[in-house]
């Protein structure tokens, strides 16, 4: 081995070597310290980035939620009066149309449901009916409209869709049903709001208003009194959310997340910097997803030039400077030393100088911001620099100099690992190493830090003599992270979890009892007269109130239980136990808790909670529609005036008793034939030839007299009665079709519908109605079995089976409702379908939808090019017949020909239309 004491190595290791050696170790470690310095820096403007996103998207959320309070607020006035004028609406919303916080707000009104066959919706008009269905313009056979009768303000905008019949929009229509059934608020986009308002921008708000009277809980059109509705610029109201971001430059982009349409952009930042686009990628950019009823938005946020070149660089930059500044000194420093003496003793007396000098690397490090610290490892000393000792709040004589007062101060956590780091070092395993972990304070608190360190000289065998390092204080990074946890998912005004934290949880609670039998409870909870409050005494107070709320609901429940604000005056509740008897107990806890007075600055508030409670598994099955029951639990208990809770159930309470008793009555009906079936010709839209019809069924109820199918066949469906059900209605349409073919027509057919649940493998029996129709002799192709894409996606091999039955028996099949479900070529290419039937809400469009008329264009063609024949069905009058005889539609049914009938008004039906076609070709 060779020795240092050799002359070839002592001329090497020459004085001006050993400070270029020293020059390169400082400005190493210079560099290194301005290299951190500006990774944190970096790292605190990438997390104001993401603070920032987040605080727009929730401004954008906190907007939307102030419209539906407005709506709720104008829902109110229409509960609480038997008739609301045009004069009293336009008092009532003035201050939010004339309000400049509001300029995003561009419409408020009332949309009226009259049902010509229901006179109780007829009431509560300000002119005659007469009169108003002549404005309406309404054509034969149409028996629901829905004028817009108020709407605010009244300028050249708003005053052309007045008095229109909303339900001529399809898209509006299924909205507003959709609303009415519901029971609850529906917010959707994709309508015009006239010439000067573009495609996509515009967001209607629409709430079902039911009847003075109507009994709590009853839903549907049946009490429908019409809707209130709220319509806002999408674009004015992000550009006020995200205005005070932008200055900060930033650009953002929202996006409308339609599945059908495909990404919309609703809104980009226009502004441009230094009078230039951005060329290159942004450093920054993040997206956040908005779930806002319904509606699913995408918020992108990216970074601009001016604000990246805004990171602040100014510590590191002195830092860096004052590195090479030391690193020069101190090479000078050496170079001097070691040319005045070139012998051993000279080199030795220099390193035990260098060892026992803490000045020396005192002044070194001064300016890193980074305590230093220097352990002599044979004499188990450790020296601190100033700046060391002042991170943990001693002065620069306090602390001895032995390592155990280092490691004593270690979080008890985190000392293991730090400890064994040390050990590594110390036993040769490792030449350095970096760490995080706390360390305890003068002051008693303990702060993060980021310790580094390395072997600085090692003895003859190897083993470390110095080693060498820095200490920072990383608490500002730490406490940075929190704060952007923090705004992400905490409620600032309460401290209690937000929306994100809550669903976050919620999702995890699901996930680990999704194998289990165990069940959980949401309870959702609305303040009632809460707006009041806020209208009356201002938004500071409501805040109070608020708050007050807040820790009085965290007093309700248990510590397993989690309480969360999802914003204004809506609180959830996550019950880890379903018990009813639990459930139960804090319900009126809450409702006794919150009834209680609220201190407010110089007076009390009182206000009450309408609560909703749904189970998972028993009221869904994910968490979408878990949140869904709960909040139409929660309106439930808003319709029956307040500070009461309700259950979910399937049909919300009245429903279910009343599906019940159908069920019980089904099961009877068939032995008292209590069904009977109704006929709807189906006419060649070429020819005009009537030899289709499709059987549709019908119960007669003894008691509740005449119950639509859409009522029952469901019902039927969960029971298995639909099974026993469509034999009968099998065997009676044939019956019915071989007496046809013998008085009508020699090849007359009839449609049956078939349900997904009679292809279920433990229906299907030896001898079944497939079998019964070849002994009778019968030919197959008297019947055409109507199915629905539904049955296609269950991807059954029986399925397939059967339909090679048909095929061979001559049966013919048809695809009910095309376009409304999943529809998708590869279905109709795997199985062999003679017949498309295109649905209704297609149809009723044709002549005001220019949408609607391309895809009953594009049905046709796809089905010819597929050899398929096409049926139309829901044709009411002749602007639809005519456009779909253009078209090339093969077949057609609806009320424009005739309405279902029973058998015997349905063969003098066919005799009179076969004389009246005769006539009209002669």
């Amino acid at each position: 081995m060779l020795k240092f004491k050799l002359p070839a190595l002592q001329s090497l290791f020459s004085s001006r070597w050993l400070s270029v050696l020293v020059l390169v170790f400082a400005l190493q470690a210079a560099l290194l310290l301005w290299l951190t310095e500006r990774k944190h820096a970096e790292t605190l403007q990438a997390l104001s980035f993401k603070q920032s996103v987040v605080t727009g998207a929730e401004a954008i959320e906190t907007r939307i939620e102030e419209y539906r309070q407005i709506l709720k607020g104008v829902e109110q006035l229409y509960l609480s009066s038997q008739f609301v004028s045009a004069e009293e609406l336009r008092l009532y919303v003035e201050d939010y149309t004339r309000n400049a916080l509001y300029s995003s707000l561009n419409a408020i009104g009332f949309i009226k449901y009259i049902n010509l066959q229901l006179p109780e919706t007829q009431s509560g008009l300000d002119q005659p009916l007469p009169r108003l269905l002549k404005q309406l313009q309404i054509k034969p056979g149409v028996s629901e409209v829905a004028p817009l009768l108020y709407i605010e303000p009244r300028n050249d905008v708003n005053r052309e869709p007045l008095f229109k019949d909303t339900f001529t929009d399809a898209r509006m229509r299924a909205d507003l049903l959709q609303a009415g059934e519901q029971g609850g608020l529906v917010m959707s986009g994709h309508y015009l709001a006239g010439a000067v308002v573009q495609r996509y921008k515009t967001y209607v708000m629409q709430a079902p208003v039911y009847r003075p009277g109507t009994e709590a809980g009853r839903v549907g059109r049946a009490y429908l009194n019409g809707w209130v509705f709220l319509r806002f610029d999408i674009r004015t109201l992000v550009l006020e959310a995200l205005n005070g971001l932008e200055q900060q430059q930033i650009q953002f982009d929202l996006f409308d997340l339609d599945p059908e349409q495909g990404d919309t952009r609703l809104y980009h930042t226009s502004a441009t910097y230094d009078g230039q686009q951005q060329s290159q990628p942004p450093d920054y950019r993040v997206t956040q997803i908005l779930n806002i009823h319904g509606q699913n938005w995408r918020l992108t946020a990216r970074s601009t030039p001016a604000y990246e070149d805004a990171v602040n660089y100014h510590d590191a930059d002195a830092i860096g400077i004052i590195g090479l500044v030391v690193s020069l000194l101190l090479a000078g420093l050496v170079d001097v030393l070691y040319q005045r003496k070139h012998t051993r003793q000279t080199l030795q007396q220099y390193d035990m100088a260098l060892s026992s000098s803490e000045q020396r690397w005192q002044v070194a490090m001064a300016s890193t911001g980074d305590g230093f610290w220097d352990w002599n490892v044979p004499l188990d000393q450790v020296q601190y620099s100033a700046h060391w000792k002042k991170i943990l709040g001693y002065g620069p004589d306090e602390l001895d100099p032995l390592p155990a007062t280092w490691h004593q101060r270690i979080h008890p956590d985190d000392a293991e690992l730090a400890l064994r780091v040390h050990q590594q070092v110390l036993a040769g395993e490792r030449e350095q190493y970096a760490i995080e972990y706390r360390m305890l304070c003068k002051d008693g608190a303990w702060k993060w830090v980021f310790d580094r360190g390395m072997v600085f000289m090692r003895d003859a065998g190897g083993n470390p003599q110095r080693i060498l390092g820095t200490l920072a204080d990383i608490s500002k990074i730490k406490q940075s992270d929190e704060m952007v946890w923090q705004f992400a998912n905490v409620d600032t005004l309460t401290g209690l979890p937000n929306r994100r934290l809550f669903l976050e949880r919620l999702e995890a609670q699901l996930q680990s009892i999704k194998q289990s039998a165990h069940k959980l409870a949401v309870v959702f909870l609305d303040i009632d007269r809460f707006k009041e409050i806020n209208d009356a005494k201002g938004h500071d107070q409501g805040d109070k109130l608020l708050l007050q709320a807040g820790k009085r609901l965290q007093g309700c429940v248990a510590h397993k239980d989690l309480v969360a604000r999802l914003g204004g005056d809506e609180f959830i509740i996550l019950l880890s136990e379903a018990n009813a008897n639990y459930v139960e107990a804090l319900a009126l806890r809450v409702l006794e808790a919150l009834s209680q007075p609220f201190q407010l600055d110089d007076t009390h508030g009182y206000v009450s909670a309408s609560l909703g409670i749904a189970i998972y598994p028993d009221d869904a099955t994910n968490k979408e529609d878990l949140m869904k029951r709960v909040d139409q639990a929660m309106y439930a208990s808003k319709q029956r005036g307040g500070n009461c809770f309700t259950y979910f159930t399937p049909r919300m309470q009245q429903h279910a008793e009343q599906r019940m008793r159908l069920a019980h009555d089904l099961r009877q009906a068939l032995e008292q034939q209590e069904f009977f079936l109704e006929y709807q010709p189906v006419v060649d839209l070429q020819s005009r030839v009537v030899a289709k019809a499709e059987a549709l069924i019908r119960w007669q109820h003894p008691r509740s007299g005449l119950i639509p199918p859409m009522e029952f066949i469901g019902i039927a469906e969960d029971n298995q009665l639909i099974v026993p059900i469509g034999e009968w209605v099998f065997k009676t349409a044939i019956a019915q079709c071989v007496q046809w073919r013998q008085n009508l027509h020699p090849d007359f057919q009839v449609a049956v519908n078939k349900s997904p649940v009679q292809f279920a493998p433990e229906h299907r029996k030896p001898q079944d109605w497939l079998s019964a129709l070849s002994e009778q002799g019968q030919p197959g192709n008297m019947v055409v079995v109507e199915i629905t894409e539904r049955l296609l996606m269950d991807d059954n091999p029986l399925v397939s089976e059967r339909f090679a039955q048909y095929q061979t028996l001559g049966i013919q099949v048809a695809l009910d409702d095309f376009g409304t479900g999943y529809s998708a070529l590869s279905y109709l290419k795997k199985f062999h379908i003679d017949y498309v039937k295109i649905d209704r809400s297609f149809v009723r469009e044709l002549g005001s939808s220019t949408e609607d008329e391309a895809l009953c264009r594009t049905i046709i063609m796809m089905a010819h090019s597929l050899g398929m024949r096409v049926i139309a069905e829901g044709i009411e009058n002749q602007t639809q017949l005519t456009m779909l005889q253009q078209m090339g539609c093969d077949f057609g049914q609806g009320y424009f020909f005739s309405p279902p009938l029973r058998s015997e008004a349905f063969a003098d039906w066919v005799t009179h239309w076969q004389q009246q076609t005769a006539v009209l070709n002669a």
